[in-house]
Formats: structure tokens, sequence, C-alpha cells
């Protein structure tokens, strides 16, 4: 279920020149909006399906998410222009939030604290195992195809995904637990999440950590074929640097029952900043080399994946009881800012690689803040 929502963003990276030229846009920056759209409407279907699943359970809101995001496939793919192909991508992201939303859910029904942290380790394992092999599936179906194939070939995902989810997913969220869905329990529900000042702060940081995040993936064509002039080794080196996360999840899975989330994720930041700042201070000499570049990546990329499994715990730990709510109200958050702080960097693109590595030194940055201001005292230590 999160696959799917990682497999719908970066397996269209090797397509963006060719949509660009299918559409005739004016300026090549453009082409990134097929990745932020998507990222919009994730965000918003995010806030949408999780009160619903609380209120009649995680499959049936699943199977309606999954119906939406075939039918919006095949709008993308039928589009007469790219206003008509941005709005079938918005409508494809709404359709995945349910998929993020009811596996985090999911996982929140049957876990908690460090024990949820390793279940989402594992998660987030398969969520970042996927950009390994996208843009090569891209590339490869490009090369047999227009650029319309993919759109198929992610209805066929979707399909499989949904016949698999009926035989394999049990209920988690069973009758006796629903609660109605009224504005009152809605309300008092989002007035939980919203009034605890730990999920508040580590869905702040969840967004900073995501913001550079987004803004890589979608300027990273630009970077690596563009100023790098690495066409062809291009989805080798994206797959590489994911590799790192994956990574990061398996040593955080095995990690987090004896360190803690805290730990963790707070010494991931530190070394986040240091790298970025590192890597600000040789762009702003010059022009960085690859393999420079491709370092600070691939060591970024192993933060990130020690972040995100326990930023998203952390924040989702107080609200056992309304976890579909809660997963929503984060999940949207997260997205929302993080979409916003990934296009503005990702817009910045002049040519060098300077407004990405400041966003990733910026972010990391007030990420430290938040934290040092949300729990004061607890920086770097562990809780039972």
């Amino acid at each position: 279920m999160m696959g799917i929502t990682a497999l719908t963003i970066d397996i269209m990276l090797p397509a963006l020149p060719a949509i660009e030229a299918h559409f005739n846009l004016a300026d090549a920056n453009d082409q990134q909006l097929v990745i932020v759209s998507y990222m919009v409407g994730f965000g918003i279907g995010q806030l949408i399906f999780g009160p619903f699943s609380d209120r009649y359970g995680r499959k049936p809101v699943l199977y309606f998410g999954m119906a939406l995001y075939m039918v919006a496939t095949v709008l993308a793919v039928v589009a007469f222009d790219f206003d008509t192909h941005l709005a079938g991508r918005l409508l494809q992201g709404v359709a995945a939030g349910a998929a993020r939303v009811i596996a985090v859910a999911v996982v929140r029904d049957r876990f908690a604290g460090r024990a949820m942290a390793r279940a989402m380790s594992f998660v987030m394992m398969i969520f970042i195992m996927v950009p390994v092999v996208a843009p090569a599936i891209g590339a490869g179906i490009l090369l047999f195809g227009p650029w319309q194939d993919i759109f198929w070939f992610l209805l066929g995902v979707g399909a499989i995904l949904t016949l698999w989810l009926w035989l394999r997913l049990e209920e988690t969220r069973p009758k006796e637990m629903r609660t109605p869905l009224t504005v009152h329990n809605l309300a008092s529900a989002t007035a939980a999440t919203l009034t605890d000042r730990q999920t508040l702060c580590y869905t702040a940081v969840v967004s900073l950590t995501f913001g550079p995040l987004l803004a890589y993936i979608a300027a990273s064509h630009q970077i690596f074929v563009g100023l790098y002039g690495i066409d062809a080794w291009f989805p080798v080196a994206f797959g590489g640097i994911a590799l790192f996360s994956i990574g990061a999840a398996f040593v955080n899975a095995r990690l987090v029952p004896r360190l803690g989330m805290r730990r963790l994720s707070h010494s991931a930041l530190l070394i986040q900043l240091a790298l970025a700042l590192a890597i600000s201070g040789l762009a702003l000499a010059g022009q960085p080399s690859l393999y420079a570049l491709l370092a600070f990546l691939s060591l970024s990329m192993f933060a990130v994946g020690l972040c995100f499994p326990n930023f998203n715990a952390l924040a989702m730990e107080p609200h056992g009881a309304i976890a579909g709510t809660a997963s929503s109200i984060v999940g949207f958050a997260s997205t929302a800012i993080g979409s916003v702080i990934g296009w503005a960097v990702g817009d910045a693109f002049d040519g060098t690689v300077l407004p990405l590595t400041l966003g990733f030194a910026g972010c990391a940055g007030l990420s430290i803040l938040i934290v040092l201001i949300a729990e004061p005292g607890r920086f770097m230590r562990t809780t039972a």
C-alpha cells in the first residue's frame, strides 16, 4: 500500500521530458508539476480518508480509494491538454492518500511505541525500495512505447494490489471499535490531535524532512541529466541513492528497540545538517563533483531513512483510539507543507545544486530547533 504511492511518483521521472514535449510546455521547470500536483492531491486525500476508515473500517475505504486511483490513471492518459493531465495526477494523489493513511492506521491498530517504530521501519523499507527500481521500470517501458504506457502499467498495478488486499489484508478496525462519523466526534478527534504538542511538533519535523526529499525527486532528472550529463546512468544513480534509505530502515528496525526513537532520529538530524552545510560550502565555491554530490545524497538518504519511521511513530504515538483521523491529519499536514517546501526548493533550481543543498541544510536546522522546543531536555535521550 505504501509502495504504490512511491511507484506512482518515481516511475514518471524518465518520462518528464517526453511529457514536456507532448504538451509543448513553455517552461522546463513546469514538468515538475507532474510530481508536485500528485503530491498536493496526496495530501488532500490523506485528510479525507482517515476519519471514514475510523467509521466504516479500513478495508471498505481502501477499496474506494483504489477504484478512484484507477479512474484517475485513465484520466491522466486520455488528457487532451496539460491542465487535464495535471487534474488526473491530482486525483491520483487524492486516491493514493487512502493507501498511505490506512497503511499507517493499520500499523497503529496493531502496535505502539518502539514496536510501531520497528514495524514502520519495515513498511518504509518497502516504500523506499520502490524508487530503486521504479525509474528503471519507467525507462524500460519507454523503450517499447510512449509515456502513456507508464499509466497503463500503473492501472494494472492498482488492479493487482486491490485483488491482493481483498485476499490478504485483515480488517483491523472491528465494528465494535468504530465511532459514528458525527461533527462532534470528528471535531473531538481533530482537537485531540491538533492540541497534542508532541504530535504537532513531530508532524512539523516530518514535513521539513519530506520537503527537501520531494525537491530532490522533482529536480533529480534536471540535475543528473541536465547538469551532470549522465543520461543513461540516471536510473542507476537514482536507485543506488535510494538503497541507502533501505539500509537505514533495516538498521533502524534492528536498533530502535534498544536505543529508542529519539536517540536515532535526533542523531540523524545532526548528521543531515552537517552533510548539507558541507556540500553547500562546496557549491558556493563552484559546482561540486558528481562523486561529492552522490556521496551527499546517499548519506542524506540514510539519515532520512532513520528519521521518517521514528518521526511518524512519535507523531502517532498518543492517538491509538483515533488512529485513522490522526493519521489523516499528520499525513495531510506533512505532505501539504512538505509539498510547498519541495516546490519552492525545486523551482529555485538555477542550473546549480546550491538551492537544493541549502534547502536540506535549512530544513535540518529548523527541525532540530523544533525538537528542542517540543521536548526540552529530551534531545538525543532515550525513554523507557
